[in-house]
C-alpha cells in the first residue's frame, strides 16, 4: 500500500511513520513544508520519501501525482488556542485551505481514500453535540464539511479519527505528562490549573494501531460512508488523578502546585471517547490502560536513571 501522510514531522505523524514503515507492506510518503523539522522523518532513511510542497495548486498536484498514494493520512494542522486576527488566515490556509487543495488533487489522480484527523475539542459540553471549543476545533470540523462535498460529488472514502488527549515517549509537545516528567527530574515546582478536568488519555502505540486500521477500511471498503471515530482509552481520569497514577510510578512526589494557575477559557472539563465505533468500525480497541501506558513511556525514557 502507498501512504501519503502530511503532518508527518509532527509527533503522531512521525510516530505513524515509523510504524509502517516496520512493514514492507507500505510504501510510505511524506508531505513536508520547506520549513519543517524533519530531522526524525530522515532518520528513517529511505524507508520515508520526503515530497516538499508549497501552498499552491500545481505544488500540491505535483506532490500527489507523485506519491500517487493508495490512502492520504491527513493529521497536518495549525493550533492556536487564541488567535489574533493577524493569524486567523494563517490558521484557515492551514486547516481548511491545504486540506481542500489536497484532496481536490487526490481526484484528479484517482486517489479516493482517506484518513482525517479530528480533535475532541469539537465537543464543549458533551461528547454527543457539536460546540467547538475554539477557532482552531471549528476550523476542523469546516474541513470534515468539506470532505462531504467531495464524497457526494466525487466518490472520495472517508473517516475521521477523533483523537483524544495523545500521550507517549519522546513527545516534545508541552503537554501535561511533559510537565510531569520535568517535575521529577528537575524537582522544580509546576504551575498548574486546579486540575479537576477529566479528560481521556491515549498512548501513542494504540493510536498509530488505529490509523492502520482506519487505513485498510477506507481502502477496502469501495462502499463505505464517512464516519466519525473518537480515539481514546474510554476511561476519564483527572489531571490531578493522573498526577498520582504517575507518581505510583516513578515512586516519590511531584512538585505541582495545583490552582498556581487558572483554567483556560472555555476549558474542557470532562472528555470521554465512547468506543463504540471504533470496536464497530475499525475492530479497534486500546491495548493500554494508564498505569501500564505511563510505566511504558518511563522505561523508553528511561526517566528512573535520571531521578
Amino acid at each position: 500500500m502507498r501512504v501519503l501522510i502530511t503532518g508527518a514531522s509532527g509527533y503522531v505523524g512521525s510516530n505513524l511513520a515509523q510504524y509502517l514503515t516496520k512493514s514492507d507492506g507500505y510504501k510510505v510518503f511524506a508531505l513536508v513544508r520547506p520549513t519543517s523539522d524533519t530531522s526524525r522523518l530522515k532518520m528513517m532513511g529511505h524507508k520515508v520519501e520526503l515530497i516538499e510542497y508549497a501552498l499552491t495548486p500545481d505544488s500540491i498536484e505535483q506532490a500527489v501525482a507523485q506519491a500517487h498514494p493508495d490512502v492520504v493520512v491527513h493529521l497536518a494542522a495549525l493550533m492556536i488556542l487564541s488567535p489574533r486576527p493577524d493569524q486567523i488566515k494563517q490558521l484557515i490556509d492551514a486547516n481548511i485551505l491545504f486540506g481542500t487543495l489536497l484532496v481536490d488533487a487526490m481526484v484528479h489522480h484517482e486517489a479516493r481514500a482517506m484518513v482525517n484527523t479530528g480533535t475532541f475539542w469539537e465537543h464543549m459540553d458533551d461528547m454527543e453535540h457539536y460546540c467547538p471549543v475554539n477557532l482552531y476545533a471549528s476550523s476542523k470540523r469546516a474541513f470534515q464539511d468539506i470532505l462531504k462535498y467531495y464524497e457526494c460529488a466525487e466518490y472520495l472514502r472517508f473517516i475521521t479519527l477523533e483523537l483524544h488527549s495523545v500521550y507517549g515517549p519522546y513527545d516534545p509537545r508541552p503537554k501535561i505528562l511533559s510537565l510531569f516528567k520535568k517535575s521529577a527530574i528537575s524537582s522544580e515546582p509546576v504551575k498548574l490549573s486546579p486540575g479537576n478536568q477529566v479528560l481521556d488519555f491515549v498512548h501513542i502505540d494504540d493510536v498509530v494501531r488505529a490509523y492502520e486500521k482506519a487505513m485498510w477500511y477506507v481502502y477496502n471498503n469501495k462502499d463505505c460512508s464517512s464516519a466519525t471515530v473518537p480515539i481514546g482509552s474510554g476511561n476519564g481520569l483527572s489531571l490531578r488523578k493522573m498526577a498520582e497514577v504517575y507518581e505510583d510510578c516513578i515512586k516519590r512526589p511531584l512538585n505541582i502546585e495545583w490552582e498556581g494557575i487558572s483554567y483556560r477559557p472555555r476549558e474542557v472539563m470532562k472528555s470521554i471517547a465512547n468506543l463504540g465505533p471504533a470496536k464497530e468500525i475499525l475492530g479497534w480497541q486500546p491495548d493500554f490502560d494508564i498505569k501500564s501506558g505511563i510505566e511504558h513511556m518511563l522505561q523508553e525514557e528511561k526517566v528512573h536513571q535520571n531521578i
